[in-house]
């Protein structure tokens, strides 16, 4: 979390970043939309001086995903309303539920910009969605300049700029002066000198370009454009040092709106010694980093487009129908029991037959096939879990077992009742015993009801017959 505000790099970050996702599901990542077929190809484009911001190629595939995010979400929930219940789902929903929620900063920087750019601030990925859509709410009751305030105390906050504008800035660049530099510009700030403070600024935000660059950013026709990049889309980055370069013919006292940086270093622009104009300088200092990380992160970016771009759409739409198969599934189910005894042939994929091969195991001693029936979230080897159920039931043998009854209480959790006969260190143990199994992929995921999955007991049972944990005992607990 950024330093006392939500800023867009945590946020969203509209795709523009290489990491950005659209919602997990079944082990992987996807970027969805709505349609099968669409054609992707110009989401492949560099962006047009005619495009929005929400126009950016992840932007976009941000915004056609959100209709399966919701989906995903839904049955992520249904999951937990109907008992499921597992950690993966949860984690699901509370993705879902926080894309959902900043998916409305999707539109925030084209609005921000059309009102507050020609003012110096732009929208970049460090600046703070809140102090944005407050701005934008005074602007909107009439009051831009209160608006402006709220900028100006956001980006003025020691925290922020040592955070955003110095401490980022450090991995561009071998020399150290320009750390001092910005240091000395910061307390500059902090004392109210907007004399020394601004150009200073201006002159590191020169320094700091050139070395990414390779020349002057303030040079005329200077080239700032970046593949599906928020700060260097042509209404941001490019936009505001248009403003700020303009010529300045001659010298003037009269007070400035903007940090015009050749009118300001040429000794020709006098009316900047004030709060508004460093606090745009730097507002132009974080945008020049943003812009730098960006460009360090381009091919990346390029990509993460083309795999997107490569994703087989016939998969995505068989994993729809998988989704909605699985949610009528869960609404459908009724619980299920069987009662004991149980010999003879049991079927091999329902619960009574994985906790009967569970238990058998552990009577026999065959750590193997305890291994091959317990929970392996984890995923370890299947030897190394043998040797764990070696360990687990070293000073607890089980001597006999009958199993009374095993209720299947949804999709994909099933508890056996169990009486269970056995020896520890001090003596005799036993009782009836409350032992639970799950329904598990193979990669040890909750298996959804469409998955191929394997009954997998929980082997708490061993400690419970180990300490006489019984039903009776818990119950009295309760």
């Amino acid at each position: 979390m950024r330093v006392r505000s939500l800023s867009l790099s945590t946020s969203v970050r509209l795709g523009w970043r290489a990491d950005a996702r659209c919602c997990y599901f079944d082990g992987r990542w996807f970027w969805y939309t709505e349609k099968v077929n669409v054609d992707t190809s110009k989401a492949a484009e560099m962006t047009k001086k005619d495009e929005r911001i929400v126009d950016l190629p992840s932007a976009r595939e941000l915004s056609t995903a959100l209709p399966v995010v919701r989906a995903v979400r839904e049955l992520a929930s249904l999951a937990l309303r109907t008992g499921l219940g597992g950690e993966k789902a949860r984690k699901t929903m509370d993705s879902a539920d926080q894309l959902l929620t900043q998916s409305s900063v999707l539109h925030l920087p084209d609005r921000f910009n059309a009102v507050f750019a020609e003012r110096g601030w732009i929208a970049t990925t460090s600046m703070s969605v809140d102090a944005m859509r407050v701005a934008l709410a005074r602007h909107d009751e009439g009051n831009a300049d209160a608006g402006e305030e709220v900028l100006l105390d956001w980006i003025l906050d020691p925290e922020i700029i040592n955070l955003f504008a110095i401490t980022r800035s450090k991995s561009f660049g071998d020399v150290h002066g320009r750390w001092h530099q910005l240091r000395e510009a910061l307390a500059l700030t902090e004392e109210g000198r907007y004399w020394s403070a601004v150009p200073l600024v201006l002159i590191a935000c020169d320094g700091l370009a050139s070395d990414v660059l390779g020349s002057s950013p303030f040079e005329k026709n200077a080239d700032l454009s970046q593949f599906d990049s928020m700060v260097a889309h042509p209404s941001s980055l490019p936009a505001a040092i248009a403003r700020i370069t303009r010529g300045v013919r001659k010298s003037s006292d009269d007070a400035l709106s903007l940090p015009l940086r050749h009118g300001i270093l040429h000794g020709r622009s006098l009316g900047y010694a004030n709060r508004a104009i460093c606090g745009k300088a730097w507002m132009l200092m974080i945008a020049l980093v943003d812009w730098a990380v960006d460009k360090r992160e381009e091919e990346a970016r390029r990509a993460k487009d083309e795999e997107r771009r490569s994703t087989n759409w016939g998969d995505i739409s068989s994993l729809l129908r998988k989704n909605q198969a699985d949610k009528m599934a869960f609404e459908e189910f009724k619980p299920r029991r069987w009662e004991g005894p149980f010999v003879g042939d049991l079927v091999e994929d329902e619960p009574p037959f994985a906790f009967h091969e569970f238990l058998t195991g552990w009577q026999t001693r065959n750590f193997g096939l305890m291994a091959t029936r317990a929970v392996n979230i984890t995923q370890q080897k299947h030897a190394h879990l043998a040797g764990r159920m070696r360990t687990d039931a070293e000073h607890i043998k089980l001597v006999e077992f009958e199993i009374l009854s095993v209720s299947q209480t949804t999709v994909s959790r099933a508890e056996a009742h169990v009486r269970m006969h056995g020896q520890n260190l001090k003596g005799d143990v036993g009782g009836e015993f409350l032992i639970l199994a799950f329904y598990h992929t193979t990669r040890g995921d909750v298996a959804m009801p469409t998955d191929e999955g394997i009954w997998w007991v929980q082997q708490g049972c061993i400690f419970d017959l180990m300490h006489e944990r019984t039903i009776q005992k818990r119950e009295a607990k309760m």
